[in-house]
């Protein structure tokens, strides 16, 4: 497993794919992307194999890469910005209170489960991550 932080704005996070892939011998099947998802309550995880970029400029980068959309995607909600807040300011700003103990707490139940499981194969660690998710 390699873990990869693009050094890129969000919004070009497709473009170090292509030398990844060849320095790794990996595939677009290979790839987990974890994203920020405002649909979804802090706290609130769901990984899915494959699906759509849904107006998200980070999956829309990764998507002009892996044109078939067919890499594993796991959406770690953030919530909707309060009255009075940007969607930009709430999205890269850093989640306080409540919120951040909720995020937080998704990254104490995910990364285990994929330590744990990461061996078995995509479908067990996609059905363990989404059983996991209390809130759900």
């Amino acid at each position: 497993m390699v873990l990869v932080k693009p050094l890129t704005f969000m919004n070009h996070s497709g473009l170090v794919l292509p030398e990844l892939f060849a320095r790794f011998g990996a595939s677009p099947a290979d790839l987990m992307v974890v994203f920020d998802q405002m649909d979804l309550p802090p706290g609130r995880i769901r990984m899915k194999p494959h699906g759509t970029a849904a107006g998200h400029n980070g999956l829309k980068s990764i998507d002009e890469i892996v044109t078939d959309g067919q890499y594993h995607r796991v959406a770690v909600g953030i919530g909707r910005p309060a009255p009075g807040v940007g969607v930009i300011e709430h999205v890269l700003g850093t989640p306080t209170g409540e919120a951040r103990s909720a995020v937080e707490a998704v990254f104490d139940r995910v990364v285990p489960a994929v330590n744990e499981l990461w061996s078995g194969g995509w479908e067990p660690l996609i059905h363990a991550v989404n059983q996991r998710d209390p809130s759900s």
